[in-house]
């Protein structure tokens, strides 16, 4: 038995993990097309369609509060009556079906300040595009040594670990366990709202100690230290947002007819490809709030400890801001901004280093395999509401220059 382990707390969080998902399953079949999103499937879309059909904001059955309305989610995001957890940094007080849930530090806004100077120095502008140059050597690096055809596991995993190792100054000795504790942190995010099993449960408690070590920490003591804070915030967070970012855009321009080729042609859309995922088809659905007193919204009075669901990324299919919004195009201009990364302060620096990194690897992607194709379907991760993409993305043209 692992040291530390306990198994009564084991038995009693287990069961109730178990207990929860049979719930949602439950009110699935029933018909709640929120709780059909918690228990995950490979397109959301047509569910985030049918929350919007049933107004700007409903109670779910799963006691949540729920909107896909991109004014409503919007005014939501801005207002600081909406919290990600308690005044004092407690859990938020946990709802039917949420579970393993903690505030992310630096998320509200009286962390802001004292982590700020910790994060911008290394994501102002001019280490930004410093940082640019490192991206593009993992890409470069990662790519004369591929082997197989998945793109995640060969390539926009390895990129974003290696890239963002490199910018918080890990030596390349611990690259190795670092880029397995990032992905073993990675469904930190679904935890947050639906119930995971117990083994990943505990691995994400493993990850984000481990990392918080691997930055100088000391078991037991928790993530107090601004600077290794961020750094676990970024590992934790940045690094598969970027790693989903690129999936999902790769992924999303094999689809669309010429548009891998228009990018092979001028790898310059980048930018333009990067800004489109986050519209078409984010790395992180969704936002979760907790009020902090009484609100409004659309007409609906919350009362304090009511829990708030933000599926951001409904924002980015809705036609009455977006033309054709089921499709992915490279031209779109003039249309309102995706909700995509607009929630809550964490993002500040999630921001700008998973579109940085991921706007460098499609471009050297496209620069030096032009010939990349789909072979198969994707496969993605079950009870993943929050952080969407591809687990596997199989392609050919990736191992061959």
């Amino acid at each position: 038995m692992p040291e530390g382990a306990n198994p009564a707390a084991d038995y009693e969080l287990g069961l109730r993990l178990l207990n929860a998902r049979a719930t949602q399953r439950v009110l699935g079949i029933l018909g709640d097309p929120f709780a059909l999103v918690l228990r995950g499937t490979d397109d959301p879309y047509p569910l985030y369609a049918a929350i919007r059909e049933r107004g700007p904001i409903h109670r779910s059955t799963t006691g949540s509060w729920v909107t896909a309305d991109p004014d409503v989610a919007a005014a939501a995001l801005a207002d600081p009556v909406w919290r990600m957890s308690g005044r004092d940094g407690s859990p938020a007080a946990e709802q039917l079906l949420p579970f393993y849930g903690h505030g992310t530090l630096g998320g509200e806004a009286d962390e802001h300040e004292r982590l700020r100077p910790h994060w911008q120095a290394l994501l102002d502008p001019e280490p930004l595009a410093a940082h640019r140059k490192t991206v593009e050597r993992e890409c470069l690096a990662r790519l004369d040594r591929v082997t197989g055809g998945d793109l995640m596991t060969g390539y926009a995993w390895p990129v974003a670990t290696a890239a963002t190792a490199a910018l918080l100054g890990l030596p390349a000795a611990d690259l190795p366990r670092y880029a397995e504790l990032c992905q073993d942190a990675a469904a930190l995010p679904d935890s947050l709202l639906a119930a995971q099993p117990l083994a990943l449960v505990r691995r994400i408690e493993d990850a984000v100690a481990g990392l918080d070590e691997l930055f100088g920490g000391t078991p037991g003591e928790g993530t107090h230290d601004p600077d290794r804070a961020v750094r676990v915030l970024l590992s934790t967070a940045a690094v598969p947002a970027t790693a989903h970012l690129i999936g999902n855009a790769v992924r999303a321009l094999l689809a669309e007819p010429d548009a891998w080729q228009a990018l092979s042609r001028d790898p310059g859309l980048a930018p333009a490809a990067v800004a489109e995922t986050l519209r078409h088809d984010p790395p992180v659905q969704m936002e979760a709030r907790v009020a902090a007193g009484p609100a409004d919204l659309a007409g609906t009075r919350l009362e304090p400890g009511s829990h708030l669901v933000l599926v951001t990324a409904a924002a980015g299919r809705d036609e009455t801001r977006h033309p054709e919004p089921g499709r992915f195009r490279l031209d779109r201009q003039g249309e309102p901004e995706p909700l995509a990364f607009a929630g809550g302060l964490h993002h500040l620096p999630v921001a700008p280093l998973a579109r940085a990194q991921a706007e460098v690897a499609l471009r050297i992607l496209a620069e030096t395999r032009p010939d990349v194709r789909p072979s198969g379907a994707p496969v993605y991760r079950r009870r993943a509401p929050v952080v969407r993409g591809p687990v596997e993305l199989p392609v050919l043209g990736l191992g061959e220059t």
